[in-house]
């Protein structure tokens, strides 16, 4: 079906999504960076939206646009109707050329052989086209002690890590400007805009991005939660640093 033996990583994100189907959209619906990122292509005639999950930045990209993903649970659930494929980025089942831009929210920074994404990507953008991706930064740096100590990732960080699992998901290259410079080569030159995202609130909306890691052992996630919320009570600020990062054929 994946035209391939696919690696335990990649493994372990098609477990984590099928048991945990629109999580990520779940948690970020309210930010507004499906909005944000959409921005990034607007005005392309056919557009891809590359991990599309259960849909929700389709929803903004509009009636056009398709979405690609490895996980059928997400597929399953999403609004879009017929607008979905499954499948890997790193075999997309798409001609040479079939978009003027592709857009993936959160995702490019978790993939495998991420130089054979780029070449797929090279692929089935035509010349001129667009790649523009969200990328996470982890939490959002503070200098105050205090801060720190109300803010429900920094705290998630500190309590968490003794119960963390191995998730060295992705290539550090797909995450930083130098990495796009040497992964995109020939492209024009990357841009990357930092954005801060309020994933606060209550404590449940805090909770339903941290509790979503994939580095937080299933087993000790009610025990973390307990933690979590003694600290901080009902409401919780959860400040994340993001990048909106662009690139051209």
């Amino acid at each position: 079906m994946y035209g391939r033996r696919v690696s335990e990583r990649e493994s372990f994100l098609r477990r984590f999504h099928a048991t945990h189907p629109g999580a990520t959209s779940h948690a970020f619906s309210r930010t507004g960076s499906y909005a944000q990122l959409a921005s990034l292509v607007a005005g392309r005639e056919r557009v891809l939206d590359l991990a599309c999950g259960d849909g929700p930045l389709l929803a903004e990209l509009g009636p056009r646009a398709i979405g690609i993903d490895l996980s059928r649970e997400e597929l399953a659930i999403t609004r879009v109707g017929g607008r979905v494929v499954q499948g890997r980025a790193q075999a997309l089942p798409f001609v040479d050329g079939a978009f003027d831009a592709v857009a993936c929210h959160l995702a490019f920074m978790l993939f495998d052989e991420i130089d054979r994404v780029v070449a797929e990507l090279s692929r089935v953008i035509a010349p001129g086209g667009v790649f523009a991706a969200l990328l996470g930064g982890g939490p959002v740096e503070l200098a105050d002690e205090s801060e720190r100590q109300r803010d429900a990732f920094h705290r998630f960080l500190a309590i968490g890590s003794r119960h963390f699992i191995p998730a060295r998901l992705g290539d550090p290259r797909a995450k930083s400007e130098r990495g796009w410079r040497e992964l995109f080569a020939g492209w024009t030159e990357p841009t990357f805009e930092r954005i801060e995202l309020e994933l606060g609130g209550t404590f449940d909306q805090a909770w339903d991005f941290l509790g979503a890691s994939y580095q937080l052992d299933p087993a000790h996630a009610d025990r973390v939660r307990g933690e979590l919320r003694a600290e901080l009570g009902d409401r919780a600020s959860c400040k994340v640093a993001c990048w909106l990062a662009t690139v051209t054929r």
